[in-house]
């Protein structure tokens, strides 16, 4: 039986909100974890599809296919990739940054937008959000998902900076900072095959009942409904021309930066007809 990867961040509910309420049939296993979490799972096969983390498609090139039509995609701001810092960004340089272990992707993007954008080298640590406090250990503080939505501004770090809408200045692009990544054997096909009706129609039903879906489940995130609205409405989930070519440049950023050696064809999975 497949296993399909659910992020429990509430950016990835609108694809999976088919399955999730039990509006569409679902044959196979959900399996819920952090973005981090996932990635792992989908190396070790825990999984065999999973929206993961855009830079773990690059990471392992050459290990997954790509589900086509799919993404977490910021037009431009995203709301829940926050870095809160004591000084500009352009002042950070030496300087300690505190980097969330929840997110590879993102961790990734702020490197880029420090190096490359504004000229900078900090010193950086892990710290896991929700269980550790690095106020007073940083200069400034990555913080992801819903943690990120709820969080309110402090006079110790006066400069909030969402990075959707830092990387859209830099590049113009929209930023994907998901997949649905198929960890792929010939044998699974046929199961894939159903897997991919099934998320079409589920990502069909979320997109045209948010308004629906934002009052009844605004508990299950903590977030009020409004919020999660005009949170849904920031992501395209598509994976069109625009988010490939934003997938793109980030991946030749990426290299440009050392974190992958070259940046990697885009291989999809194809349903047979």
């Amino acid at each position: 039986m497949l296993k399909l990867g659910h992020i429990v961040y509430s950016n990835c509910f609108p694809v999976h909100a088919g399955i999730v309420t039990k509006k569409i049939p679902f044959p196979f296993k959900i399996v819920e974890g952090i973005p981090t979490e996932l990635n792992r799972l989908l190396a070790e096969g825990g999984v065999d599809v999973s929206p993961s983390s855009s830079i773990e498609y690059a990471v392992h090139a050459g290990r997954y296919l790509i589900l086509p039509g799919f993404s977490i995609t910021s037009r431009n701001r995203v709301m829940s990739i926050i870095l809160q810092s004591r000084v500009p960004m352009s002042e950070l340089d030496n300087r300690t940054v505190a980097l969330t272990s929840a997110s590879a992707t993102s961790v990734l993007l702020l490197r880029i937008l420090l190096e490359l954008q504004s000229g900078v080298s900090p010193r950086f640590f892990l710290y896991e959000q929700g269980v550790e406090d690095p106020f007073g250990q940083a200069d400034a503080i990555l913080t992801i998902g819903d943690l990120a939505l709820k969080k309110s501004k402090t006079s110790d770090f006066p400069y909030v900076y969402d990075l959707g809408e830092v990387w859209h200045e830099f590049t113009g692009l929209p930023f994907v900072f998901a997949l649905w990544q198929v960890n792929y054997k010939k044998n699974i096909d046929k199961e894939l095959s159903v897997l991919y009706d099934i998320l079409v129609q589920s990502k069909a039903y979320g997109l045209s009942h948010l308004l629906t879906l934002a009052n009844e489940h605004a508990f299950r995130f903590g977030i009020p409904p409004e919020t999660l609205i005009e949170y849904w409405s920031a992501f395209s989930y598509d994976l069109g021309e625009s988010e490939q070519k934003g997938l793109k440049a980030f991946y030749g950023y990426a290299a440009e930066i050392g974190a992958i050696e070259t940046a990697p064809d885009l291989k999809f999975w194809r349903k047979e007809k």
